[in-house]
């Protein structure tokens, strides 16, 4: 008998120990803090730009300078340390699948990807990013990665032109200006059309000029033939 009651002594004991085992390991919520599983409101958010090398994405700079032919992929994701970042996601794009129906024409083409995160971790809680962006962009050589992404979306830019918001997401973010992509090369793939219409005008003002110069050194011989 004695055995009996102590065999179900023990089985409670361990019935309550299993009951308050959960409530144990649930980490307390602090009032104004975030809620497990959904994003940290307080996280370190960054836009980061990568190349593929064809196999793999590789950390890029904003301020790089692709070349024809190049993937470039923007993410906007959390970071821990506000420097580290997720490279964007899904299958790796490939440069004639996105610009292959682009031929000829004057400057290079990039493959530019844009990839707003991930709603569960990347984005402000509320917020929902858009959909990706996988779009061919033709633009001057001389163009940077970050002049290609204001050629594929609204792109603004903080004053050390690290990128502030793709097609105003996040919307949390209202700071930056309007990026601005480099003068685009003209037909025959030389000097900028702007360039090439202001040297036509100053032709145009230096020919006048030459007529009322040779008008007036003729005036007077016509005068004395008269008299």
């Amino acid at each position: 008998m004695l055995r009996r009651i102590r065999v179900a002594a023990g089985s409670a004991a361990a019935a309550v120990a299993l009951l308050t085992v959960p409530a144990l390991a649930t980490p307390p919520v602090s009032p104004g803090g975030p809620v497990p599983g959904a994003p940290d409101p307080n996280a370190v958010r960054i836009w980061s730009v990568w190349k593929s090398d064809g196999t793999a994405w590789l950390a890029a700079a904003p301020a790089d300078v692709p070349a024809e032919g190049d993937v470039v992929g923007w993410r906007f994701a959390a970071s821990p340390d506000g420097t580290a970042a997720e490279p964007p996601g899904g299958e790796l794009a490939d440069f004639t699948a996105v610009c292959g129906q682009q031929t000829g024409g004057d400057g290079k083409r990039v493959a530019v990807l844009v990839d707003f995160g991930d709603a569960d971790n990347d984005a402000y809680p509320g917020e929902r990013p858009p959909a990706p962006i996988r779009t061919c962009v033709r633009d001057a050589k001389e163009a940077s990665a970050a002049q290609l992404l204001a050629q594929a979306a609204r792109t603004r830019v903080d004053e050390r032109e690290r990128v502030v918001a793709v097609n105003d997401y996040p919307a949390q973010e209202k700071g930056g200006t309007e990026a601005s992509a480099p003068a685009s090369v003209s037909a025959s793939g030389g000097l900028p059309l702007p360039l090439i219409l202001g040297g036509a005008g100053v032709l145009v003002l230096l020919a006048g000029g030459a007529v009322v110069a040779t008008h007036r050194r003729t005036r007077p011989a016509a005068h004395s033939a008269r008299s």
